[in-house]
């Protein structure tokens, strides 16, 4: 066989089995559960995990334990929201993903191919609602210390100037009445997805979670297996 094809061919395989390992590792790391032992507490904190059927997001009671949201996050961050609501979601990615593709058709590869290499910058969703059963979720209930750990690490992902100084509200606007944007750390990348970001939380909190992430599907997988 010429060279050339071998060339191609090699190229052809080697481009294949990138999203192919990708995938593996997903499926593989996704079955292996951390804090395996996690129960949720029966008289405890209420939280719950959320997904658009890709994207996941984190959802708590505005103002619960001791933690009220609307400090950082007032009703009047929101595009028209005369106060807060009962519950508060939050989720994470990348910056012009979120600006650039209000819905799943206006998604265009430049789009994603910014977000997966890293070079875009980090931003949070956050979004007030009425109540947490809006796309498909599951509810796990934290202990006040479980709580807490999940409240510093949702709190540690806004870009500050300062530890207890606010979180920059961004200038993009929000797809509903009652959400805005804020920016965010770190950065997206395809080992740190808008998924991983919410793993990573429940995982810090002690809460049943898979190795790693990147899609929603082991997340919930892990939390049906409670």
């Amino acid at each position: 066989m010429p060279r050339w094809p071998r060339i191609a061919i090699g190229a052809v395989g080697a481009a294949l089995a990138v999203p192919a390992g990708y995938l593996l590792c997903a499926l593989v790391f996704g079955l292996v559960p951390v804090n395996a032992g996690f129960r949720s507490a029966v008289d405890g904190v209420p939280v719950f995990v959320r997904t658009n059927g890709i994207h996941a997001e984190l959802v708590l009671r505005t103002d619960a334990a001791g933690v009220d949201w609307s400090r950082d996050h007032p009703a009047t961050d929101m595009k028209a929201l005369a106060s807060p609501q009962a519950w508060i979601a939050f989720g994470w990615g990348d910056r012009a993903f979120f600006a650039n593709t209000p819905t799943w058709a206006d998604l265009d590869a430049r789009t994603a191919l910014v977000a997966l290499s890293g070079s875009g910058d980090g931003a949070m969703h956050v979004e007030y609602i009425r109540a947490p059963d809006i796309y498909r979720g599951r509810e796990v209930r934290l202990s006040p210390a479980q709580y807490a750990r999940l409240v510093e690490y949702i709190r540690a992902s806004f870009a500050r100037d300062a530890r207890d100084a606010p979180p920059h509200r961004l200038p993009d606007p929000g797809y509903f009445d009652t959400d805005a944007f804020y920016a965010a750390v770190p950065r997206y990348a395809f080992w740190f997805t808008c998924n991983d970001w919410v793993r990573r939380g429940l995982a810090a909190a002690g809460v049943r979670a898979p190795l790693w992430s990147p899609f929603d599907t082991a997340i919930f997988f892990q939390l049906d297996r409670l």
